[in-house]
């Protein structure tokens, strides 16, 4: 019995396009959301995500339990924003600064955010943006943040502890922390 044409088989059946596009359809806002999160501009998070799901169709290991699917596609969305901060770090030392072009969808958008908030998410690192989001955005619990952020839950715990503190000292330091509470 030939058992490689069988397991060929029944990769091609995971493969089902149509599974895959319902799974992009259903992920695609919350995996962007995450991703715009990450690396703060809507363009290219989009990218970032579409490059994930692209990834993803590539691989050999893509799982096909929906719990699965979304932890590998946060670690991959992760592992991309991780790249293209390393890409722009290189980049900063030797180039000159361009001239940002305004999105009038972006300006209008930002006015509209809690500046407040914002200034606050700003003042935390990466890894704590990113568990916050998905502890409290993503309403994940601490043992699927962990697993999709590559770490213990323990430390996770404690990343976020951290982090809320931070948070919660910026705003009471804020002239309008009256306007918001955490």
């Amino acid at each position: 019995m030939d058992f490689g044409k069988s397991e060929a088989a029944a990769g091609m059946k995971d493969r089902d396009p149509q599974w895959f596009e319902a799974m992009v359809t259903a992920l695609a806002r919350p995996a962007t959301k995450f991703a715009n999160l990450l690396v703060h501009d809507f363009d290219l998070a989009e990218e970032i995500v579409q490059e994930a799901f692209a990834r993803m169709w590539a691989s050999p290991n893509m799982p096909i339990e929906e719990v699965h699917f979304r932890r590998y596609l946060y670690r991959t969305i992760t592992n991309l924003s991780h790249d293209y901060y390393r890409r722009l770090t290189r980049r900063s030392t030797s180039a000159a600064p361009e001239a940002e072009v305004m999105n009038p969808l972006e300006v209008v958008q930002e006015r509209a955010d809690d500046e407040v908030i914002r200034a606050a998410l700003q003042i935390l690192g990466l890894r704590e943006r990113q568990a916050i989001y998905l502890r409290y955005f993503e309403d994940m619990s601490f043992a699927e943040t962990a697993r999709i952020m590559g770490s213990r839950q323990v430390t996770i715990r404690v990343l976020v502890f951290r982090a809320l503190a931070k948070l919660r000292r910026h705003i009471s330091t804020n002239p309008f922390s009256d306007q918001v509470a955490i």
